[in-house]
């Protein structure tokens, strides 16, 4: 079941997408008139895998379509998502078209062949919506008080679940947006979005145990959404690799605070999740050739208890992020990588700290880590291909890695700091020198201070041995040269022969 509802899930997302472009934008696929804003439509949602029935009169310069449905079947799953609404109007406006949603449209998904019945209530108040423009290229604009979409029945074989035992909602306010479109052999379009404020509620408990409960709800303000992309004209619900291999879209989404809270009680035992922070970015971008993330959180704080863990735990920091890019198709030539995480002034609670540090010896500033990776790789297989993918799985090597530049090192905690920075070249045709991978070639310089002091501190505590922190030393001092006061510093090179050499001294 649940891995049922997890490809549902998956579909349901498409599809609602799909769907969301539909109530907020598609009609500006349509020409000038009422007529044709409606066939567009209609040909959008069957060219995505919805089937579409209604009827439709025209009166004057309005296009009344009533008694709408849009299905989606999801066979390998026994799933089915139905669309209804009462009518859509559609009105010319001097040579641009009004488009009028239904207040409500609910949402019906029926899985494992009916046995499990959702319906979602979606609701907006004081939507409105212009197309305007020429065909193939059309430009709207539109705007809502409010959008929600809630839990409004679910049945499960034949017994209606009531709110007591289950509810959802999510709810949107101050919308507005703006996008163009254009159409051609792809689907060309670019949007900006915002939001004033997002909230979410979702609560459940086991009908046969009401001490046994789920709470999830939280908010995000000031959110904003722009991003441009290509979509092909249909798309196959069932084979997602196809949508994967043509799709592109740049995307950046933004919010300005939000807070997260999270309760679980289970046999009696219950487990607390809260967190908020000050804002955050993710940026997005896909296309058939590479992808990459990078997503940042600002002044995030978290605190948990229950379940395994005994006590309170408490967790802040000033940035928390990680980005990611590399190619997804084979490539000719290498091709960008990159990757990177930033945890920015993390500091954690005494309750933690005293486990391993009673006696507070270890300073206890926020710590810092951030590293920066940039390089080049040659993708050898195309990550979409469904032909390649066993000959890719059954690969020691699906890519190789070509140059590795380490543009930032930064390590800052319980009173050491490590820093670095470095670039290599690797040849891949070259695996003997170092066996199993490909020669590298190249200079990583560092700076490390504080760690006598700390080896020091970790003697005292009883936390390493004496010997083991004299081991430590004599690593550092094969590696690096002294620079002054606890301080110092370490030149490491890999020439083309592949030997190795730290300061100028051969070491292998």
């Amino acid at each position: 079941m649940k891995g049922i509802l997890v490809m549902t899930s998956w579909k349901t997302l498409a599809g609602t997408t799909g769907l969301a472009a539909i109530l907020l934008a598609q009609s500006a696929a349509a020409d000038v008139t009422p007529e044709q804003v409606w066939e567009d439509l209609k040909g959008y949602m069957e060219g995505y895998g919805y089937q579409v029935t209604a009827s439709d009169s025209m009166s004057g310069d309005t296009l009344t379509v009533s008694d709408i449905a849009l299905t989606v079947p999801i066979p390998e799953d026994d799933t089915s998502i139905t669309l209804t609404m009462p009518e859509i109007v559609f009105t010319a406006n001097g040579g641009a078209v009004d488009v009028a949603w239904p207040a409500e449209m609910p949402v019906t998904f029926l899985i494992d062949e009916g046995e499990v019945k959702a319906t979602l209530l979606y609701e907006t108040t004081d939507l409105a919506m212009t197309v305007s423009g020429d065909p193939g290229a059309t430009s709207w604009t539109y705007s809502a008080a409010s959008t929600r979409v809630s839990l409004s029945d679910l049945v499960v074989d034949g017994e209606t679940i009531g709110r007591d035992v289950g509810r959802g909602e999510l709810m949107f306010t101050g919308m507005s947006g703006t996008s163009t479109m254009a159409t051609g052999e792809m689907r060309d379009i670019e949007q900006t979005m915002t939001f004033d404020n997002m909230t979410y509620d979702i609560a459940a408990r086991d009908p046969d145990d009401a001490e046994s409960t789920l709470l999830f709800k939280g908010h995000l303000d000031g959110l904003a959404y722009s991003g441009a992309g290509s979509l092909p004209l249909k798309i196959d619900p069932e084979d997602p690799m196809a949508l994967m291999s043509v799709m592109e879209m740049d995307a950046t989404f933004e919010y300005g605070g939000g807070s997260t809270q999270f309760n679980f009680v289970e046999d009696g035992e219950a487990v607390n999740f809260a967190s908020a922070s000050t804002g955050g970015t993710f940026d997005m971008s896909m296309n058939p050739q590479a992808w990459s993330y990078d997503v940042l959180l600002r002044g995030y704080d978290v605190q948990v208890q229950g379940g395994e863990i005994p006590f309170p735990v408490a967790l802040k920091a000033g940035e928390i992020g990680a980005n990611i890019a590399l190619p997804v198709a084979k490539t000719d030539e290498p091709t960008d990588v990159a990757a990177g995480v930033n945890l920015t002034n993390f500091e954690m609670n005494d309750l933690i700290w005293n486990i391993f540090d009673p006696g507070a010896q270890l300073p206890r500033n926020p710590a810092t880590i951030r590293i920066d990776l940039t390089g080049k790789a040659k993708m050898l297989f195309d990550l979409f291909d469904p032909a390649q993918q066993q000959a890719m799985a059954m690969s020691d090597m699906p890519a190789e890695l070509h140059q590795l530049s380490l543009n930032s090192l930064v390590i800052d905690a319980v009173g050491a700091m490590l820093t670095g920075s470095g670039d290599f070249t690797f040849d891949n045709s070259d695996m003997q020198t170092i066996p199993g991978m490909p020669r590298p070639q190249g200079v990583l310089t560092a700076e490390l201070s504080g760690a006598n002091a700390l080896l020091d501190k970790l003697v005292a505590m009883g936390l390493i041995p004496e010997d083991q922190a004299m081991a430590g030393r004599m690593m550092m001092g094969m590696f690096a040269v002294p620079a002054g006061d606890d301080k110092m510093t370490s030149k490491i090179e890999i020439n083309e022969q592949g030997h190795i050499l730290a300061n100028g001294q051969r070491i292998q």
